[in-house]
């Protein structure tokens, strides 16, 4: 009897080949929480409304369209903020003081410019609610609810890592972030928010307090122009453009609500190939 010895085809090699490969590692790896903003925005569940909800978001995340849309609108936008026109002023965050008085369209076109999105997604869901007017009068309706998670990528992380001073950052993000009950001429990255800050985490080593002196201010001015971003997006983009619709379908609305939690911790636990 002859026997044949065949060569393993190009296929079998590969199958042989994989056999011995080895498994590659994966892990799921634990980080510290950290602070964000959670919000929601609840719309009334009518068909005449989804679609200018749906393409608000769908375009949100395309930050130029964004910017033509509150550039184009911006008038509008100044005397509808006149409240709060810091919020337009390109300037603010290098000032003592905030401004009391809108500024000019100029100037706001040049904040609109600034604009960096913080929007990268969203969920909805829908509740059914009841609500009562100001005569007592019962209403059943659905309530489509938007739900945003805003996460500040810092651009001192990388600095607080080679200093070994992660946990500094973090506690500074956690501080400025969550404390938003400031009157309205105090800022953020004032030597007096400082101090009160170095006050209230005593003790501290010498490394990780001139961290603190070299870059609370800078830290504080980046993590608010991110929390007006945010504002941007929420108040003068999507809630404006749910607005706009309402007003050409010809209906009515009382009120839009919108509710932020900015003490909200979250956890990213992340994959990790090893």
């Amino acid at each position: 009897m002859v026997t044949v010895h065949r060569q393993p085809s190009s296929n079998n090699r590969k199958f042989q080949q994989s056999e011995f490969h080895m498994p590659e590692k994966i892990r799921y790896e634990f980080a510290r929480s950290e602070q964000s903003i959670f919000s929601e925005i609840y719309f009334p569940k009518r068909v005449a409304y989804y679609r200018a909800i749906f393409d608000a978001l769908r375009h949100g995340y395309n930050e130029t369209l964004v910017k033509v849309y509150l550039d184009n609108n911006i008038e509008a936008l100044l005397n509808e903020f006149k409240r709060y026109p810091a919020l337009f002023d390109p300037h603010d965050y290098n000032k003592i003081r905030r401004i009391r008085i809108p500024v000019s369209i100029a100037e706001a076109k040049n904040r609109i410019e600034m604009y960096k999105s913080p929007f990268e997604g969203w969920s909805t869901y829908s509740v059914d609610g009841v609500f009562f007017d100001r005569n007592g009068k019962m209403y059943e309706e659905a309530t489509q609810v938007v739900r945003i998670m805003f996460r500040l990528k810092s651009s001192y992380a990388e600095t607080a890592s080679e200093t070994n001073c992660g946990d500094v950052l973090r506690a500074i993000l956690f501080w400025i972030i969550a404390r938003q009950g400031r009157p309205y001429e105090h800022k953020m990255w004032s030597k007096g928010e400082e101090q009160q800050f170095i006050r209230s985490h005593t003790p501290w080593s010498k490394r990780k307090r001139l961290f603190v002196e070299q870059y609370f201010a800078d830290i504080a001015r980046e993590t608010n122009k991110w929390i007006d971003d945010r504002a941007l997006f929420i108040f003068a983009y999507l809630v404006r453009q749910f607005a706009d619709q309402v007003l050409a379908e010809k209906l009515y609305e009382e009120e839009i609500w919108v509710s932020n939690f900015f003490d909200q911790n979250l956890n990213v636990i992340s994959r990790i190939k090893l």
